[in-house]
């Protein structure tokens, strides 16, 4: 309670003088304060689409009004983490929170925070449970049953209480903290079935009672009031992921690769996604996360890339998901060993002049194209000591760091700030030409090529331990 008051006056020094030009059960006002702040910003979102952009002020605090808001779950990001909020009309949600432990230290105060502070209660439970669960999934299906319907009764328990305490809490919002403790319940039966499947091969005998599968018939797939909730949507994710699975082994599965890497397995996946989920967004975004996790293992058999790729076309109906994954693909293409860069692919230097990506390469040794961004601080950090190690490993290594920024003059200032002079620097153009360009699917992705400029391997990792190998021949 001592974070109170400076919060309301907070609400105060900023609202008041809306407040009295607007009615404030049509408004929603939405503050707070950030201990040890990532980023100048807090970005708020509704169903996936951008709301407004608060910026913090030299107190690290900021302050937002939505007008004609509508109820429901917004999700605020405050780089690089993000949490989920409930706002309905009328509200005054205030925070605080501490980046260092980003939702452990959120909490509530102003009209709208019971159920918030609740929601994270719920957030944190279904976090501590995880451990836990995993243990459990190594005992029989009956027993596993009683465990987490167990940990499910503690949760209903604390949301009964909630309910007697907040009596004017809205069904909706009822509603959606039944959704969140059902489907993590959900989501720990589909983990014990991903954990039984591996111990299965080693026991043929394991069985599953019928009784476990119960639940399956109170499945929503497409409920468009959880499909821009992540938990919900990594869910279904992980429903379809078994869904397929367990067909492959049904039909005795014999494939010379990991069966969740196969093209069989993720073409199951495609037609499950379109045979069962219609809500567009929810649908789509399947679609695409099946289509990365696939290229993403599949980076050299081509013909079975493009069987994948023809099926996912059919099935997608979004045309901005189809041109992403359609340079992705192609990306992968053209990056097959021994093909060079194309003369089409170019990045910018500090003079702001446009270099073509096939004139960077050395006659002197290898060269190894390596990416960041100013956006993740940790990851530009730790890839440029990996590089500089690899400098000092191999002295004839000509390095290239290709930056994801597009803002010119803060990507020279980061680049200063390197302090990495055997390095060349650019910078891309277009953000999304990343993928056809580059089949830039993970930042610690690395492209090599030979003296000629010839591509080595352009789906290496730092942190592969075969690195090496790539760079000694």
């Amino acid at each position: 309670m001592k974070y109170f008051t400076p919060l309301l006056l907070l609400l105060f020094c900023f609202g008041c003088d809306d407040a009295n030009k607007t009615n404030t059960d049509d408004a929603v006002y939405f503050g707070g304060e950030i201990i040890n702040p990532g980023d100048e910003y807090v970005i708020l979102y509704h169903q996936g689409k951008y709301v407004d952009s608060l910026k913090l002020d030299d107190n690290n605090r900021f302050m937002g009004k939505l007008k004609n808001p509508k109820d429901g779950l917004y999700k605020f990001y405050h780089y690089p983490e993000y949490q989920y909020i409930y706002l309905e009309k009328g509200d005054s949600l205030l925070l605080r929170l501490n980046t260092f432990k980003f939702d452990e230290s959120l909490f509530f105060t102003g009209k709208g925070a019971e159920k918030n502070n609740f929601y994270i209660e719920l957030f944190l439970l279904n976090a501590s449970h995880e451990r836990p669960v995993y243990q459990y999934t190594k005992l029989n299906s009956e027993t596993f049953l009683n465990k987490i319907d167990s940990l499910q009764d503690i949760k209903l328990a604390k949301q009964k209480k909630f309910f007697i305490e907040n009596p004017d809490v809205s069904d909706a919002f009822k509603s959606f903290t039944d959704k969140t403790i059902q489907y993590r319940n959900f989501r720990y039966r589909e983990t014990y079935q991903n954990m039984f499947f591996k111990r299965k091969k080693k026991d043929s005998t394991l069985k599953i009672v019928s009784s476990f599968y119960k639940y399956k018939s109170k499945i929503n797939m497409n409920d468009s009031t959880m499909s821009h909730y992540r938990p919900y949507a990594r869910y279904i994710m992980q429903y379809i992921n078994n869904s397929s699975y367990s067909e492959c082994l049904q039909k005795s599965w014999k494939g010379d690769k990991a069966l969740n890497t196969s093209l069989t397995y993720n073409k199951n996946k495609l037609n499950i996604i379109d045979s069962l989920v219609t809500y567009p967004y929810l649908r789509n975004e399947l679609l695409r996360f099946t289509a990365y996790s696939y290229f993403r293992n599949n980076t050299s058999d081509i013909i079975k890339n493009n069987e994948f790729f023809k099926l996912y076309q059919k099935i997608a109906k979004d045309d901005k998901s189809k041109e992403e994954i359609t340079n992705l693909h192609n990306g992968i293409k053209s990056l097959q060993s021994g093909n060079n860069f194309s003369n089409q692919i170019f990045v910018y230097d500090d003079k702001h002049a446009r270099i073509p990506v096939s004139r960077l390469n050395s006659k002197r040794g290898k060269t190894i194209f390596y990416f960041w961004t100013s956006e993740q601080k940790r990851h530009k950090r730790l890839i440029t000591q990996k590089i500089k190690a690899l400098a000092k490993q191999y002295p004839n290594l000509n390095i290239v760091g290709i930056s994801l920024d597009s803002d010119h003059k803060r990507w020279k200032k980061e680049v200063k700030d390197f302090n990495f002079k055997s390095s060349k620097q650019y910078r891309i153009g277009k953000r999304e030409n990343v993928l056809r360009d580059f089949a830039l699917i993970s930042i610690n992705k690395l492209i090599i090529t030979d003296r000629s400029g010839n591509i080595v391997n352009a789906f290496a990792d730092i942190y592969s331990t075969t690195l090496n190998d790539f760079l000694k021949k």
